[in-house]
């Protein structure tokens, strides 16, 4: 009868890769049928940009979502960790990313991606952000969204990263942010077939962050269709250090504080104090998925590979092959055991309507300026928006992919090669859009806590076809074997 019991276990837990949707402050994973209940999302994940965001220039467009053979080799050692989630920094939108997003689809793994890059008029200039908000910097924004809209594990995009740093950044920059969200949402409206959050990732500060979050997640006049308003609020936090923090010492009673009434889903953007090393984590067990887990929704730990900044828990040679660092097994332990709470969709509470009060957010942090008159959006760009990106470079899943080992050399922290590294495609991966949708069903989802919309996934429909089919074979295949062992033991 043991045998039984992982079998049945199997049938019980499998999931296919629907686009994630958000109801109040949670993320929620949909079920395959539309007409259950899906599950309430938590983020098991890591920043990922090998090589940083240095590599990114003029010259050389380094993108990490471009490289198929590494994306072989790290999709497997993700999954090692025990990852669900990936953040990408930087990427060239003119690249082609379908195999490298097929991977990590089709690995179980959903991707959040910054849509700026560290090049001039590609991000927000928190100095001066009224000379960085044009045609161009919208272009290039725009231009990833088309790179990545068909693809059914983009999580969500950012809008910017700690563009809000400092008490000048705090007067100038808020009403950039919820301008380019508001630009951003428009574009996904009118370009793809499907809504896709667009949130924010903030600063490292004590001081500025409330405020920052209190403005971002708040609906202008309090009407419920605010495009300007953040889906997701990522905040990047280095408080907690392993072996000398805690729950009090940290900080994190008071981040839950903070941020307990949060409308929107919060989860850590960055984590992982490197003051001690090796790094043990034990803020994932002790506080992300303890305490913080009735207000945040999980977390990305800084970062895959070994930087000159020293938060890597992998090492990346320079012929591509990795050896884990002692960081991986301490982090693989608590992803793999972390006591992460089990809530149904019926479960999450309901979105609250939040509306912006200036006043409240000015007495969080009095240099923040709580401007509500967003930038108007720019004439030249009009035709962008309208008629969207001409002649763009729209990825899309690939169908029969193989699951195979990279060419790459992976070796554990003793230094011990790993035989056949083979990534795991799981069959229920493969299916990336619901059935049983309806009239009722279609409209009932949503990218945002106040705002609905279909959120039908824009993969191939040959691609859920196909992984709908086989998944269901291959269940049909397991009852048959699970019926057959029951009767033997009858």
């Amino acid at each position: 009868m043991k045998l039984l019991l992982p079998l049945l276990t199997l049938v019980a837990v499998a999931k296919a890769l629907i686009p994630l949707q958000i109801k109040g402050h949670r993320f929620i994973k949909p079920a395959e049928d539309a007409r259950e209940e899906g599950e309430v999302f938590f983020i098991k994940g890591i920043d990922y940009q090998p090589g940083g965001a240095s590599e990114y220039t003029v010259e050389n467009h380094v993108d990490v979502l471009s490289d198929p053979e590494a994306c072989y080799r790290d999709a497997y050692v993700l999954q090692q960790l025990g990852i669900n989630t990936i953040r990408v920094y930087t990427v060239d939108p003119a690249k082609d990313h379908d195999e490298c997003m097929t991977i990590f689809n089709n690995a179980g793994i959903y991707v959040f991606l910054d849509v700026n890059s560290p090049l001039g008029n590609e991000s927000i200039n928190r100095e001066d952000p009224a000379s960085s908000y044009n045609a161009g910097y919208l272009y290039r924004i725009f231009s990833v969204v088309e790179a990545f809209k068909e693809f059914p594990n983009v999580a969500g995009f950012f809008s910017g990263n700690e563009v809000i740093n400092d008490a000048h950044s705090a007067e100038v920059s808020p009403k950039y942010i919820r301008a380019v969200q508001r630009d951003l949402h428009k574009y996904i409206e009118a370009h793809s077939d499907r809504a896709i959050p667009v949130g924010y990732s903030a600063a490292d500060d004590i001081e500025l962050r409330a405020a920052t979050w209190d403005y971002l997640q708040c609906n202008i006049d309090g009407e419920d269709d605010d495009l300007s308003k953040s889906d997701f609020f990522g905040l990047n936090s280095y408080e907690w250090c392993s072996g000398i923090s805690n729950w009090q010492s940290s900080g994190y009673a008071k981040t839950r504080d903070t941020f307990k009434n949060t409308s929107i889903p919060i989860f850590f953007s960055e984590y992982g104090c490197n003051t001690r090393r090796p790094r043990t984590f034990d803020e994932i067990s002790d506080g992300l998925f303890d305490g913080l887990s009735d207000v945040f929704s999980g977390g990305l730990v800084y970062e895959y590979s070994e930087e000159a900044n020293n938060y890597g828990v992998v090492e990346i040679s320079s012929s591509g092959d990795i050896e884990y660092l002692d960081d991986f097994s301490n982090l693989q332990d608590q992803y793999q055991n972390a006591p992460i709470p089990d809530i149904s969709e019926a479960d999450a509470e309901e979105p609250e309507l939040t509306s912006c009060d200036a006043d409240g957010i000015k007495s969080l942090y009095s240099e923040f300026d709580p401007d509500f008159d967003l930038p108007e959006f720019p004439e030249d760009a009009e035709d962008l928006l309208e008629n969207g990106i001409e002649d763009a470079n729209v990825g899309k899943l690939i169908d029969n992919l193989e699951a195979r080992a990279s060419n790459y050399t992976i070796k554990n922290a003793d230094g011990d090669e790993i035989e056949d590294a083979v990534v795991s495609f799981a069959d229920a991966n493969l299916i990336n859009s619901q059935t049983g949708l309806t009239s009722s069903t279609t409209g009932s989802t949503s990218a945002s806590s106040t705002r609905s919309s279909t959120a039908t996934s824009s993969a191939s429909s040959s691609t859920s076809e196909d992984g709908a089919s086989q998944y269901q074979a291959s269940l049909a295949g397991l009852s048959a074997a699970i019926f057959l062992m029951v009767n033997m033991f009858i």
